[in-house]
This record gives structure tokens, sequence and C-alpha cells, in this order.
């Protein structure tokens, strides 16, 4: 792949508006078109600095906190008809505020969650259980359905799975009260 190649492919699976980096490289936006699409050799300088900006795109994308609502809900209809990328990306909305802190917390590189967001792969079952574990409702996520019922019951398993921890080391001091004849 040319550098050229390189730089086409990044801003697509970024979805980067090229108006934006090119205001970002300190160019107009025509510019920007001539270098990169009909300039008889890639400007290194161009190329360095360019990806560097679609770099720090990638692992710092974050969220207009303007656009951040408390009182979003993920299961409202208009937001099931989107892509399974287009849910993990609000998810990671919703919980993390960036891609790359859902990356972080999923153990996976942004380079590879990125993949999943613009659909050229599609999670397997290792990583919709992360997915899981982090509080997203993968039936949601799969099927654009309202599941907030099995997102609930999930959150309530986890609960009684710790009540039920602390109820068994509570019987196991018991126990041990009583074996010592403290009781």
């Amino acid at each position: 792949m040319t550098k050229r190649e390189e730089i086409k492919s990044l801003i697509f699976n970024y979805s980067v508006n090229e108006t934006w980096l090119a205001k970002q490289l300190g160019i107009k936006k025509d510019t920007f078109d001539f270098i990169l699409n009909d300039s008889v050799q890639l400007d290194e300088e161009f190329y360095k600095k360019t990806k560097e900006i679609l770099d720090d795109f990638q692992y710092e994308l974050t969220f207009d906190e303007t656009e951040q609502d408390e009182t979003l809900d993920l299961f409202v209809d208009t937001e099931l008809i989107k892509g399974i990328g287009e849910r993990i990306r609000q998810f990671a909305r919703k919980k993390y505020g960036t891609l790359k802190r859902l990356a972080d917390e999923m153990e996976i590189s942004p380079q590879q969650l990125q993949q999943y967001i613009s659909g050229k792969r599609e999670p397997g079952s290792r990583i919709l259980l992360k997915l899981q574990r982090l509080g997203c409702d993968v039936n949601w996520l799969l099927g654009g359905t309202d599941s907030s019922d099995s997102f609930r019951v999930y959150n309530l398993e986890n609960e009684v799975r710790k009540y039920q921890k602390g109820i068994a080391e509570i019987d196991k001091i018991i126990q041990r009260m009583n074996s010592q004849g403290n009781l």
C-alpha cells in the first residue's frame, strides 16, 4: 500500500471529515484534495503530519460534551435501527466517553475496536462477552431490539452473586465462632 493509499484508507476507516483534516493541517480543503489526489508525488512532511493527526484522532476520539445527555436512553426506538458498529459507538459514548477508554476496558487495541465500529469486522463471541461484562446489552447490540429487561436481569444476577458471596462469608464466620464456642 502506498502512503497515499494509506492516508485515504485511514480517512475512510476513521470516518474523518476531510475539511476538518485540512484545517488541522493548516491548509485549504482544495489544497488538501490536490495534494492527496492529484499531486505527482506525496510530500513526506504532508504524509507524516497527516498520519500524526489521524493517529491522534483515532486514539483520542472523544464525543462532544454538549452531545452527552445524562437522560439518554440506549433503548430509544430511533437508536434501534443503527448497525452494530454505531451501537458500539453509542455504548462507548454513554458509558466511557471515548472509544479509547472502551478499548482499554475491553483490553483490545483501539484499531481493533475501530474495525468493529467501521463494520470491517463483526465482533465474535469473545468480544461480545467482553462487552456484556462491561454492561452492554448484547441482544440490543446485535439485534437492535429493546431488551432492556435482559440487561436489567444481567445486572440483578450480578448483584445476587455478590450478595450470595457475602452471605457465604458470614455463614463461615458464624460456623467458626460456633465451633470455638463463642456463640
